[in-house]
């Protein structure tokens, strides 16, 4: 009997296997429509992709490449001899810069940085060739400058375009070029990691992309590229607690560089509006029980610039701005960006708080003096406006 059982155990065994090996090996019926969904639900494989789904920037690089160049800021030393009458040559700084055509006939958008100081600045292009540039105008407000080479007889350069700044979004891709360290035409890709980056303490007008491409000493005034090869920033600054890149670069944003390249271009220099007021940084909270303690946002006076719009109008130390035309303003360095972008002459309303009572004022904004903001009194923790 134990054998019949274990004989009839086996085969009833062998059967269930057997139905199970089916089950699982055969196709299913709805396997088509599995499939058509599975691919519905699966992102398209973009325009000059990698099978795997990565990106490929060759076509880009090939195509833009032409138009960047390296930017050597070359200053005259003297050398006395002990005879004769003391020579004088051209010294080429270890730090040298790039920058970008920006129309076919010769300019070139750079940053201040790179060109300022120099008795002569040389401009290297793609194919090696050499030019003398001359600075057509230059905006240290913005580290942005302007530079002209004359095209050899029936040539014209090859110029990149910006890209519409409403496009931007975070996590897209970015490409640096430039020469860090001398390396000219380096290329390097990261993705954009913030927008309309302010405070950062580099320049005075602020509007900065931030990405995470490898950007050092060099890159200073290349191109930020979309994947289409269109200009999203010029690249300026990194943050180096270390002394090196550590992924966080920033560029000058193109609602910013647009507008000053077009205006050097025509009128060969940026006239910047004032207050005349010294601001708080946004992370100084007032404490409860001090003057418009009851205001969270806005911007603080530190303090009044003798002569200036704000003296003549009035406004103390304390005072907190909280609108400008109508519009709140979240702290000091939004006040001053959309006061910089403003031309001397125009009339501004301001919302004030003062001991906690709103006021009203109107203010025409003058013309700034030449390098305000580093001649006048510095104060630890302020913001010049």
């Amino acid at each position: 009997m134990k054998s019949v059982f274990n004989t009839l155990f086996a085969v009833l065994a062998g059967a269930c296997a057997a139905l199970l090996v089916l089950k699982y090996a055969a196709p299913p019926t709805d396997a088509p429509e599995f499939q058509t969904q599975m691919r519905s639900y699966a992102p398209p494989p973009s325009s000059g992709s990698h099978p795997g789904g990565l990106p490929d920037f060759t076509g880009t690089i090939a195509r833009v490449m032409p138009a960047v160049v390296r930017i050597s800021n070359q200053r005259i030393v003297s050398s006395r001899r002990s005879w004769g009458r003391p020579a004088q040559y051209y010294e080429v700084p270890a730090g040298q810069g790039s920058g970008f055509f920006i129309r076919e006939d010769g300019y070139i958008l750079t940053n201040y940085h790179v060109a300022s100081g120099a008795n002569a600045l040389l401009v290297t292009d793609h194919e090696g060739r050499e030019y003398h540039a001359e600075i057509v105008g230059a905006d240290p407000t913005s580290d942005l400058a302007v530079l002209k080479i004359e095209p050899p007889r029936g040539r014209r350069f090859m110029a990149l375009t910006f890209a519409n700044p409403e496009s931007l979004a975070l996590g897209q891709w970015t490409i640096a070029i430039g020469a860090p360290f001398n390396l000219e035409h380096s290329v390097t890709a990261g993705i954009i990691s913030g927008l309309e980056r302010s405070g950062v303490g580099a320049n005075l007008y602020e509007n900065y992309i931030q990405t995470d491409a490898s950007i050092n000493p060099g890159n200073s005034g290349g191109p930020l590229l979309n994947v289409d090869g269109d200009v999203i920033g010029v690249s300026d600054c990194i943050l180096a607690p270390t002394g090196g890149s550590i992924g966080i670069a920033f560029a000058v944003s193109t609602q910013i560089a647009k507008t000053v390249a077009d205006t050097l271009i025509e009128h060969g220099e940026i006239v910047r509006p004032w207050l005349g007021i010294m601001g708080a940084r946004p992370a100084e909270v007032r404490a409860p029980g001090e003057e418009n303690d009851a205001v969270q946002r806005g911007a603080t006076i530190r303090m009044i610039i003798d002569g200036s719009p704000a003296y003549r109008l009035g406004l103390r130390q304390g005072d907190v701005i909280v609108k400008l035309n109508g519009a709140d303003i979240t702290d000091t360095y939004e006040l001053r960006n959309r006061i910089l972008s403003m031309d001397p002459g125009t009339v501004v309303k301001l919302s004030v708080m003062r001991r906690n009572v709103l006021h009203e004022a109107e203010i025409t904004l003058e013309r700034a003096p030449a390098d305000w903001f580093r001649i006048i009194p510095q104060i630890e923790y302020a913001i010049p406006l």
